[in-house]
């Protein structure tokens, strides 16, 4: 009877250690979540450097295409057709050739103007100049004829001295039209000094300011 009470000992339980992929789960870093704002103030650095890039291109673009400038008017050559000359009064007719640069990005229209021709301080002559158009970045070249007349005054008392000094002036009105954007009025002036010189009848130092 003894014997039947004795107690009998239970088989040791085994440990089955916890395999690699487990344990690694266990410690295993998990992903931060994103951060929302960073990727909103990154949003905000573009479009406001975007804005800025912008404004710089359009202030570029305005200040040299949307500019603009006075076209430029001088003669560019004189000859001498004919010249008649006496004691005290000279004729001659001069082919003048004109040139009209316009360095804007827009037409330039012109209407009819009158320039004038001097002998000292007194008017012998006048340039008739039509009515015309530049286009944009381009020289227009205009041939103009001038009847240039003397009377017997003091004005051709150095007819002697074989060489006269002229000099002439013309202003232009007219307007600069950009990209049909803008439209600038505009009024190129033109002063130029020549000497006529008598003997051989040509046109010598010829300047225009």
């Amino acid at each position: 009877m003894a014997e039947e009470n004795q107690s009998v000992p239970l088989a040791p339980a085994r440990i089955h250690p916890k395999s690699d992929v487990e344990s690694a789960g266990k410690f295993a870093i998990k992903p931060k979540p994103k951060n929302h704002p960073e990727k909103s103030s990154k949003f905000l650095v573009y479009f406001l450097a975007s804005i800025v890039i912008s404004g710089t291109v359009l202030l570029i673009f305005s200040s040299i295409v949307l500019r603009a400038t006075t076209p430029r008017v001088k003669l560019r050559s004189v000859a001498v057709k004919t010249l008649l000359q006496g004691n005290s009064t000279f004729n001659a007719t001069l082919i003048t050739e004109l040139t009209i640069r316009n360095r804007n990005f827009g037409s330039f229209r012109f209407r009819n103007a009158t320039g004038q021709v001097f002998y000292e301080t007194v008017t012998v002559g006048e340039m008739k100049i039509r009515e015309g158009r530049v286009r944009a970045r381009d020289t227009e070249r205009l041939t103009v004829t001038v009847e240039v007349r003397s009377s017997n005054h003091s004005e051709a008392r150095n007819l002697s001295s074989g060489v006269l000094k002229l000099s002439s002036h013309a202003q232009l009105q007219g307007r600069v039209n950009l990209l049909n954007i803008l439209k600038r009025k505009k009024r190129p002036e033109m002063n130029c000094n020549m000497n006529l010189v008598l003997r051989n009848q040509t046109i010598q130092d010829l300047v225009c300011d």
